[in-house]
């Protein structure tokens, strides 16, 4: 099955956020068609509902890795491309159960399911659907600076004009949503374990 590239989302990972093609990682999409048609196939429905809440995704082919980048190296960055994944409505509070029901094996008894993407800045910014990830409790926690920064941000009239114009149908994961992924504390204040983070994305010299 082949599917297409949103192009307002993937600019935005490129030019704002100077992300490579390898580390686009989809958190967020509009509805269901959305990630049908730019993120993998719906292999399940885990919770039904109208719309459906919660989804076992079969993600499309990953791109090309660039083991230049230092964040390859660790063995959490499996996580970005996982070839099943598990979405879920920003309402549904019942993900832990969905997310068992897709993976009974794995042991998460001691995690939190964190959303990929804040669900109350995905309702600002027009996304229904994210992306659940298991993590530590005490890294989840480590993301409420930013989250709250992310709420204010984009309840203001402005980034909501700027949000519509762009028009993105799926959004790519930042900086600060990768490393909560890795299960690594995102930090508060100047978020210096996020700056810390640049380094995980930048290209190794040759001297390295």
């Amino acid at each position: 099955m082949s599917f297409l590239i949103d192009h307002a989302a993937r600019e935005v990972a490129l030019a704002r956020r100077a992300l490579p093609e390898c580390l686009h990682v989809p958190v967020a999409a509009t509805n269901e068609a959305a990630i049908a048609t730019y993120i993998g196939e719906i292999e399940r429905v885990l919770a039904d509902g109208t719309p459906h809440k919660a989804l076992l995704i079969k993600t499309r082919e990953p791109p090309l890795i660039d083991r230049r980048l230092p964040i390859w190296s660790l063995a959490a960055s499996e996580v970005f491309h996982l070839r099943r994944q598990v979405w879920v409505h920003i309402a549904f509070t019942r993900y832990r159960d969905a997310y068992k029901k897709a993976f009974p094996e794995e042991p998460i008894d001691s995690k939190v399911l964190s959303h990929a993407m804040n669900r109350r800045v995905a309702a600002l910014k027009g996304f229904a659907y994210v992306r659940i990830t298991p993590t530590s409790r005490r890294c989840n926690s480590s993301s409420a600076f930013s989250e709250n920064w992310g709420v204010i941000l984009h309840r203001t009239p402005a980034q909501i004009a700027a949000n519509q114009r762009r028009a993105a149908s799926i959004q790519y994961a930042d900086l600060s949503d990768l490393i909560l992924m890795l299960d690594m504390k995102v930090g508060g204040g100047v978020m210096a374990a996020v700056n810390d983070g640049q380094e995980l994305v930048r290209p190794r010299t040759a001297e390295a």
